[in-house]
């Protein structure tokens, strides 16, 4: 009995951790690519050297134990008040993107009508002010660090510049590729959703499912295809998304009926995570995405009439059901304007007529 006491003893005996390049006992930091745990000077000197370290990501060693694997809380308020909603002329709010300066660009489309718009407005008070439309069917657009708009029509290969003057040029033609979602980073490069051309649905093994960056002068940079097992990593790009650290953030579509997934991928082609919504869900509909200051990720889902706010590392932090708690329908798109409030684009409801944007603050919690 006494030698199994010692040996009980003896494995639960901690063995403290040194820095995995110096072998110093001063740890402050770890790796979680990596898996190793390093002294505030390898980190600087050793770790991030390398071109390919440089997007790895690397924790505190205080914020190691303030997570534990697991036990995620995970919060059902995710608005911690509405501070206002505005009614649009537009049956939805697909697209939804806050300028710099505080102007807002919204877009309607449908392949199965004629109505469809573009609009560049500025939230008032009470109302909308309407600066501008457009009656173009786009599929998606992004704002330049300039103000210059990016965009894609339904169809064709093209996307599309539209300067401050209103002078519209063609900058990519990607044929024989199909261009889907489009998104420009911090850096001013332009981030599209690729896919060959025929049906979107089913995916094949044949199909072709890309992300491509694009530099500034719309040189191809980088190509997102593969994970490191040789798996497609999307089947349609729908909307993307990303933080000041570069990693892509795909809404990423199964089928015809938009049940999806969000898949995260560093920009070296490293996954990162793909959440597909808690299991006792059901059917995920991601339609707006955005991200927060300390890279949380802000999910619109369409069919559950919901908010779900995950973390960098896919971890679920909080859902809201926004319809039963707070009346906010079908929302399509989400954005941060320049003062850290969430834009809510939506989608009409039942019995209504047009549908709504509503300005919200989320809990500074999950900021």
């Amino acid at each position: 009995m006494a030698t199994s006491g010692i040996s009980t003893s003896i494995r639960k005996a901690k063995v403290p951790l040194s820095c995995y390049f110096c072998k110093g006992p001063d740890i402050k930091w770890k790796c979680d690519d990596c898996g190793v745990h390093m002294c505030n000077s390898c980190k600087v000197t050793v770790h991030q050297g390398p071109p390919s370290k440089q997007d790895n990501d690397v924790v505190s060693k205080q914020d190691i134990n303030k997570t534990s694997p697991g036990f995620q809380e995970v919060t059902s308020v995710v608005i911690a008040s509405v501070c206002n909603s505005y009614t649009t002329t537009l049956p939805a709010v697909y697209t939804l993107l806050c300028s710099n300066d505080d102007l807002i660009y919204f877009h309607y489309n449908t392949i199965t009508s004629d109505n469809y718009q573009f609009v560049k407005g500025k939230l008032l008070k009470s109302s909308i002010k309407i600066l501008q439309t457009s009656e173009k069917q786009i599929f998606d657009f992004t704002i330049m660090k300039d103000g210059e708009i990016l965009l894609k029509e339904f169809g064709g290969n093209t996307i599309q510049l539209v300067s401050l003057s209103g002078e519209v040029k063609t900058v990519l033609d990607t044929f024989p590729m199909r261009p889907l979602a489009i998104h420009v980073n911090k850096d001013n490069e332009v981030i599209v959703g690729l896919r060959e051309q025929g049906p979107p649905f089913p995916v094949q093994d044949f199909s072709v499912r890309q992300v491509i960056l694009f530099g500034s002068d719309y040189k191809r940079k980088v190509t997102l295809e593969f994970d490191k097992e040789g798996n497609k990593l999307f089947s349609y790009a729908n909307r993307i998304r990303t933080d000041s650290r570069n990693v892509v953030y795909v809404i990423d579509r199964f089928d015809n009926a938009n049940r999806g997934r969000i898949v995260a991928v560093a920009i070296n082609g490293r996954l990162k995570f793909t959440y597909d919504g808690p299991k006792d869900l059901g059917t995920f509909q991601p339609e707006g995405i955005t991200i927060t200051p300390s890279y949380n990720i802000v999910v619109a889902d369409y069919y559950n009439k919901a908010l779900h706010v995950i973390n960098s590392k896919g971890d679920l932090l909080g859902l809201q059901f926004i319809f039963k708690d707070l009346d906010i329908n079908y929302p399509s798109s989400v954005c941060f304007d320049t003062e850290g409030y969430l834009l809510i684009g939506c989608c009409r409801g039942e019995n209504e007529e047009f549908g709504k944007i509503h300005v919200v603050k989320i809990l500074d919690s999950l900021m």
